[in-house]
């Protein structure tokens, strides 16, 4: 991507920024009270897609196959890797730099008339992605919430064709709750009345609870893990094969995304598109748009021989399905370059020691994001993450380009992990995108 068009892009989130307030207005009343000024009701046939972890591949699955189905499809999500025009894309691409001005000047005018709301950047980008979506006569919108479900900006569409939840664990605690239980119930409040319900399932408590909710809306609720089966998994460095079965029988499937949990969100993508097929009739995308789907920075694969390995892998969840990957892939002995940046916020000790325990050959490499104030110095996270078994003590080198080269100078598999800005802005580096 041309110097320009980044500055371009830097300069719609720039206006973003300027328009948002310091802090916020408790729930969704502000958003609907903006929605309705923009006169956008946000009533475009949505699928929305709330959970912890794989959110956004089951988003980038339904994607890819509703558009060889012949649909035109928006898909939201956040956060950004490059540039924030990756957060929306219709048919398969940004919308330019010049439609996202043309949001920000109604965002501009719909706020003159509501001084008395405060809204965050993420309200603001989510009422001009819709308000973009509105105009442009889609299919479908997979919509990917932000944060939660119940009070996240994007649940203010009033009746989704769908609502998806994918595996729910421990993450952002300090403002969904601190159990599953009480996550589960922000995860859950993307259910809504008169529409349709699909969760992966977990423990019998979060089933039920799921089910009550579904109840609670008059919605119809389905679990994947108690409806359908996922078999004959097979994981390699170009994708990963397996047999789904359903109430509508069996399919053999391969998708270009690499990990052991990759063909379980593909698999909920799929029922989602069964579940869907008396208003979207997509069946016919399913096989080629599995094996065409990209989501990038997730077990991203951008060099082989050595390998490289990009994933965005940020909480203790999002760690595991990591390991397991890297486990299959590679073994528990592998010799392993581990190069690691995380956000000072994140409980990045339990995701270290996962890694630690997981690959006792592995080599720690930590570094940082230069800039940013929310990220943990390189010497800290080396520092603390000393305190663990390693083969070698851990490394610290700030400077993110000379620690991937000093992994890489090993030459054995790197994998580059921790926080999804540092995979952001070590891709742009790598790939030049």
């Amino acid at each position: 991507m041309s110097t320009s068009t980044l500055e371009a892009w830097s300069a719609v989130e720039q206006r973003l920024c300027a328009l948002a307030s310091p802090g916020t207005d408790p729930g969704l009343a502000c958003m609907e009270r903006l929605m309705k000024q923009l006169e956008c009701p946000a009533d475009f046939p949505a699928i929305h897609v709330a959970g912890t972890n794989g959110k956004g591949s089951v988003c980038a699955c339904l994607d890819s196959m509703l558009r060889f189905a012949g649909c035109k499809t928006a898909l939201y999500t956040s956060p950004h890797l490059t540039f924030i025009g990756e957060r929306l894309c219709v048919g398969g691409e940004p919308l330019s730099p010049e439609k996202w001005n043309q949001a920000c000047g109604a965002l501009e005018l719909a706020l003159e008339q509501l001084d008395d709301c405060r809204l965050n950047y993420f309200q603001l980008l989510t009422a001009a992605a819709f308000w973009l979506i509105q105009r442009e006569n889609v299919d479908a919108a997979i919509i990917e919430t932000g944060l939660g479900g119940r009070l996240d900006a994007t649940n203010i569409i009033p009746r989704p064709l769908l609502s998806i939840i994918t595996p729910l664990g421990m993450d952002h605690t300090e403002l969904l709750g601190g159990t599953l239980e009480q996550i589960a119930f922000e995860k859950f409040g993307i259910i809504k009345a008169g529409s349709k319900a699909l969760y992966c399932g977990g423990s019998r408590e979060l089933n039920e609870q799921f089910y009550a909710r579904c109840r609670a809306q008059g919605t119809q609720g389905e679990i994947l893990s108690q409806s359908c089966s996922v078999s004959d998994v097979r994981v390699t460095l170009d994708g990963s094969s397996f047999c789904f079965s359903s109430p509508r029988g069996k399919k053999q499937l391969f998708t270009r995304l690499v990990g052991t949990y990759q063909p379980c969100n593909a698999a909920l993508a799929v029922r989602a598109l069964e579940l869907l097929s008396d208003t979207l009739p997509a069946e016919n995308g399913i096989e080629i748009g599995l094996r065409s789907v990209l989501w990038p920075g997730r077990m991203e694969v951008i060099r082989r021989n050595p390998d490289m390995i990009l994933d965005g892998a940020h909480n203790p969840h999002g760690v595991r399905g990591l390991i397991s990957s890297l486990n299959a892939l590679y073994g528990q002995t592998a010799p392993l370059s581990i190069v690691y940046a995380s956000m000072a916020d994140k409980d990045y000790m339990k995701s270290l020691s996962l890694i630690a325990e997981a690959f006792p050959n592995a080599r720690l490499f930590c570094t940082e994001l230069e800039g940013n104030a929310r990220c943990e110095s390189a010497c800290k996270l080396a520092e603390r993450a000393g305190s663990l078994k390693w083969k070698l003590p851990p490394a610290a080198e700030p400077d993110m380009m000379n620690a991937i080269k000093l992994a890489a100078a090993e030459n054995n598999p790197v994998i580059l992990c921790g926080s999804l800005y540092f995979i952001g802005c070590a891709r742009m580096r790598l790939l030049g995108a």
